[in-house]
């Protein structure tokens, strides 16, 4: 399949989604909006016009983000299992996020306050990872380093959850318990239209920078050989994905929590429709994460009803059969 075709698909796909999730995830009907009960009309409208819309963009956007992230560090990492809630990097947003919460900075206020804090630590959780399980090699890491590091993000990963428990216990708000929960099973029930400026921005920031390095991440990918005839500095590139991976991450678990493995699968979807360079895995993995996204968010959103089961728990249910069949490939 073509790139163009492709992503043509894809963007259909992506609509298909949105719109399935606008209808089906409402609690009324559209029929409604032109229901002769002016307080039915009222509350579809409500509903149709303002809440469902910010919330299915909220889903889009976040779903984007971290499949962007994903696609962006399994390239780096050349590891298939790489992404941002398995390397810990998701990790380290929501401990930021929680301390943010636990000072009760001054300068800023309510969702806000968690994004700088959520940022600073995704981003030094990547490079941490990355610095452990490099060692002392500068430049192309060898096949036992690459397996190494997903060992290593899983055990930073649990070392910062702790820490973040640490936070909660000896905070002892009853508050910041609920927003920690909040976090750990990962949910869209804050999405606004500040909220979804501030995903939307950092998508365009993330996206950009790997798109600009999309001939040497490309290289990387091909091998070794390739990416040195290339002339690739690996250490500046290393430095720009994990910064554009740690923002995009930092921003979805601040505004929703952490949500795994749609930074596993959609650039896996992609790949396995023929996607496989950067400039067709970059774009495709976020149209397909938004997609993956925003219907798990309608069936967490419906499934049950009228409890709302948080979305986390249905990307879990989708990414960790796939996540064992790549694990047992490797």
């Amino acid at each position: 399949m073509s790139r163009r075709s492709l992503l043509f698909w894809l963007v259909l796909v992506c609509i298909g989604a949105a719109v399935f999730s606008l209808v089906w995830g409402a609690p009324v009907s559209p029929l409604d909006l032109g229901s002769e009960s002016p307080e039915k009309r009222e509350v579809a409208r409500a509903i149709f016009l303002s809440l469902r819309p910010t919330r299915v963009i909220c889903a889009l956007l976040v779903g984007a983000s971290l499949s962007v992230a994903g696609a962006g560090l399994q390239t780096l990492f050349r590891n298939p299992l790489a992404e941002p809630y398995l390397l810990g990097i998701s990790a380290g947003g929501a401990l930021g996020a929680t301390l943010a919460s636990a000072l009760k900075l001054p300068l800023l206020v309510g969702i806000y306050a968690t994004i700088p804090l959520a940022w600073i630590g995704s981003v030094a959780s990547g490079f941490l990872v990355f610095t452990i399980g490099q060692g002392n090699v500068s430049s192309f890491d060898s096949g036992s380093r690459r397996a190494r590091l997903l060992l290593i993000g899983v055990a930073l990963s649990a070392f910062l959850s702790a820490l973040q428990s640490l936070v909660v216990a000896l905070s002892g708000s009853l508050e910041l318990t609920q927003e920690t929960t909040f976090w750990l099973l990962g949910g869209l029930s804050r999405a606004g239209t500040a909220q979804n400026i501030i995903l939307a921005v950092s998508l365009v920031f993330g996206f950009l920078l790997l798109r600009l390095n999309a001939r040497d991440l490309d290289a990387l990918a091909a091998g070794d050989e390739d990416a040195l005839a290339l002339g690739v500095d690996y250490s500046a590139l290393q430095k720009r994905v994990l910064i554009a991976a740690g923002v995009l991450a930092a921003s979805s678990v601040a505004i929703a929590g952490l949500i795994g493995f749609v930074g596993l699968l959609a650039p896996h979807l992609v790949r396995l429709a023929g996607g496989r360079d950067a400039k067709t895995l970059l774009p495709g993995a976020a149209l397909g994460g938004a997609a993956l996204l925003c219907g798990c968010d309608t069936l967490a959103h419906t499934a049950f009803a009228p409890i709302e089961v948080p979305v986390g728990i249905f990307t879990a249910l989708l990414g960790v059969p796939l996540f064992l069949a790549l694990a047992r490939k490797m």
